[in-house]
């Protein structure tokens, strides 16, 4: 318990205090935290940690301070924030103001989803050739389905949190960017999780249960939140949501292997009945956002170790970087030009669905824990997600869209 109480400790100030310092220095919170996290890690501690991947043996200082029972326990409380994460991200996304702009949510959709299959279709075939990026054992296909779905995820909570800085949340804008990350963040999701099943007829057809099951509750609950016979107090709501939250998750993991699909469409169905998520931001957000998602990050460290790009790999990964926040940029931008955004417009909307965040991250540890990609391939999908995190702010900002400003008018669509 001990050994426990120190390493929870130490993750919590490491990431913390590093996402802090990403504040004052100007950058998002999380890309501080990220970085914080591969702090506690093999990557710069040294070592690795025994069985956090096949074979591995506690060796180094991050075998010393972290064992695997240890580690297991970790997985299981950042599991649960990842878990929350998703219903709070679930509730960020309001689908009525996306009804009169689904014709420009569907062609970014579009857009951003054949840009990083395209740029799958050729990496995947290379990457598995070379050797060393897809686990033994794994289906050529589900390789592909893994590497596309963590490469077109987008980070959503933290471009909402871009937006409501620099005062855009609220415009066309805003609303239109949130809304094709979270459509291209659903689908990513869903390819994962059929990787994850095995990628076959099975899969689907348990990825089919899944779905439907949603539908289902969707379907039945938003009339049910409607009707005067579900009032009930804000707290036992809360701790209602909370507990069917979970409940998804752990469902998900069951079936599909994941806990991030389940949680997020209850966010969504919730958000939709007309929950209002400023109560429980205030009660839950602090917690998730302040002590278990840094605690998802460092478990997602914990199995990183950026020593395995060595010099050989580097251009690749290097390439495979610059191709993600190239085409996500040029397919996005555009795209918006061609259905009636202004020039800086569309460049900020190209900027802001570069950004792939945590969701990239929790995407590549999904797949890696599955057994579909390497250790390699999750530090690649890690840095990738750390790289566009960064990058997401400073290309707003050049793109001229970095101060508050009104709503600009509707494109066509």
């Amino acid at each position: 318990m001990i050994a426990l109480a120190l390493a929870l400790a130490l993750v919590l100030v490491v990431v913390r205090c590093a996402g802090a310092l990403a504040v004052r220095l100007g950058e998002p919170r999380i890309a501080g935290e990220m970085i914080g996290a591969i702090l506690i890690g093999p990557t710069v501690l040294g070592g690795q940690i025994d069985g956090v991947v096949d074979g591995a043996v506690a060796a180094g200082a991050v075998g010393s301070l972290f064992s695997a029972s240890t580690v297991d326990v970790l997985t299981q409380i950042g599991a649960i924030g990842m878990t929350l994460y998703m219903l709070l991200v679930g509730l960020t996304i309001d689908p009525a103001p996306m009804r009169g702009r689904l014709g420009t949510v569907a062609v970014l959709v579009a857009a951003v989803g054949a840009a990083m299959a395209l740029l799958t279709a050729l990496a995947a075939p290379w990457l598995v050739s070379a050797g060393g990026w897809k686990a033994a054992g794994a289906t050529g296909l589900a390789f592909a389905l893994a590497l596309g779905a963590a490469l077109a995820a987008q980070g959503v909570p933290i471009v909402a949190r871009i937006l409501e800085e620099r005062g855009l949340l609220r415009t066309e804008l805003g609303a239109v960017v949130i809304a094709t990350g979270a459509c291209v963040t659903t689908l990513a999701l869903v390819a994962s999780a059929f990787a994850i099943a095995g990628g076959d007829g099975g899969a689907a057809g348990e990825l089919a249960l899944v779905l439907g099951a949603a539908a289902i509750l969707v379907a039945v609950f938003v009339p049910l939140a409607h009707s005067r016979r579900m009032a009930m107090s804000p707290y036992l709501a809360v701790g209602l949501l909370v507990a069917i939250a979970l409940g998804a998750g752990a469902a998900g993991k069951a079936l599909l292997g994941t806990v991030l699909i389940g949680p997020l469409i209850v966010g969504v169905a919730v958000r939709s009945a007309g929950f209002s998520a400023v109560f429980l931001e205030a009660r839950l957000g602090r917690v998730v956002r302040g002590a278990l998602l840094p605690v998802f990050l460092g478990v997602a460290a914990l199995h990183t170790d950026l020593r395995d790009l060595h010099a050989g790999t580097l251009p690749a990964v290097l390439a495979l970087i610059a191709a993600v926040v190239a085409l996500k940029l040029v397919a996005a931008e555009a795209v918006a030009r061609a259905i009636g955004f202004e020039r800086a417009q569309a460049r900020a909307i190209g900027a802001l669905l570069q950004c792939g965040g945590v969701m990239t991250i929790a995407i590549s540890l999904d797949v890696l824990q599955a057994g579909i990609v390497t250790p390699r391939t999750h530090a690649m999908l890690t840095l990738i997600g750390l790289v566009t995190t960064l990058l997401a702010g400073p290309l707003l900002a050049r793109s001229g869209r970095g101060a508050a400003e009104v709503a600009a008018p509707a494109p066509a669509g």
